[in-house]
């Protein structure tokens, strides 16, 4: 082989040398760059669609088709547009499903020929009945049935009351007329859970009722004024009640302590009467507080919310 042949070919095999080196780069760089551009995206939709389905969740399951609505809204604030993004309501109409897909175009994979790529994320979440949460007013509600919206009597005043010598009354982190009405005012600070023994408020205590009452109902500074059936989140005349049945009656048969069943929410309308002669009224709601979910947890009507994909 003459000297310049040689060289011919070893021109020739650092040409295919830098040629196959360039490709290596080049794929290296889409990899590298296109693979973070599909990342970030991927992670912006993924946090989008998450806040969508816990905010319209948030609104089950008094309104399903609000709560379609309101996942939209979030998912479209978060950069989600209603092309990329769909929501379902699951049969239980207690949970929504997100699906949310975009078309990326590719930056350096153009020159592999890759254009663009799909990606797609979903997510769920969920409301479930409050096992444990903080808050909750001193007044006892024995499990049973009642009808979300009805107007009923939270607590009686005496003479009316189911059990005998028991007013509705608890007693949350001591007793004492001053303890039992800060707690229906403010709520009682800890956490209560549900399998929890918790002693009876003895008397009427109609005094201390009335004013943690009232004192709740002038905190509602909402036009018009909540009711039953348009209410605004967190208004003070929405109480967390706990829901009990008697667990133990003291030597003359009348109620001691009582067992925690579960939670509900209760907006209280008025308090009426004096003395021996008063009621509570207002009616249960359905209701969506932060709090700890648990699907073992009995039904009352509040619930906490729970991302499950």
């Amino acid at each position: 082989m003459s000297l310049s042949n040689f060289r011919s070919n070893e021109e020739g095999s650092v040409s295919t040398l830098v040629a196959l080196l360039m490709v290596v780069l080049v794929g290296t760089l889409a990899l590298v760059t296109d693979a973070g551009l599909l990342y970030i995206n991927q992670g912006k939709m993924h946090n989008a669609l998450d806040s969508a389905v816990l905010a319209g969740v948030r609104e089950l399951p008094a309104n399903p088709q609000e709560a379609l609505q309101v996942a939209g809204n979030y998912g479209s604030l978060n950069g989600l547009s209603t092309e990329e993004a769909s929501f379902q309501l699951d049969s239980d109409q207690h949970s929504i499903s997100g699906y949310a897909e975009r078309q990326v175009e590719l930056g350096f994979a153009r020159a592999l020929g890759f254009t663009s790529k799909i990606v797609a994320v979903s997510a769920k979440a969920r409301i479930a009945p409050i096992s444990s949460t903080g808050g909750v007013v001193p007044f006892g509600v024995i499990e049973g049935n009642f009808t979300f919206g009805q107007e009923i009597t939270l607590k009686e005043g005496a003479g009316d009351q189911e059990y005998n010598g028991w007013f509705g009354a608890l007693s949350l982190g001591g007793s004492g007329a001053h303890i039992y009405r800060d707690n229906i005012k403010y709520g009682y600070p800890e956490e209560i859970s549900i399998g929890d023994i918790i002693d009876i408020e003895a008397g009427n205590m109609s005094g201390p009722t009335r004013a943690g009452v009232e004192y709740r109902l002038n905190q509602c500074e909402h036009i018009p004024q909540c009711s039953i059936n348009s209410y605004v989140e967190g208004c003070p005349r929405i109480l967390i009640v706990p829901i009990v049945n008697i667990e133990e009656l003291n030597e003359s048969g009348h109620p001691f302590t009582v067992k925690v069943k579960g939670f509900g929410a209760f907006l209280v309308e008025e308090y009426t009467g004096n003395g021996n002669d008063n009621q509570v009224r207002g009616a249960f709601i359905q209701y969506v507080i932060p709090g700890k979910p648990s699907s073992d947890a009995g039904d009352f009507g509040l619930y906490g919310v729970q991302l499950i994909e």
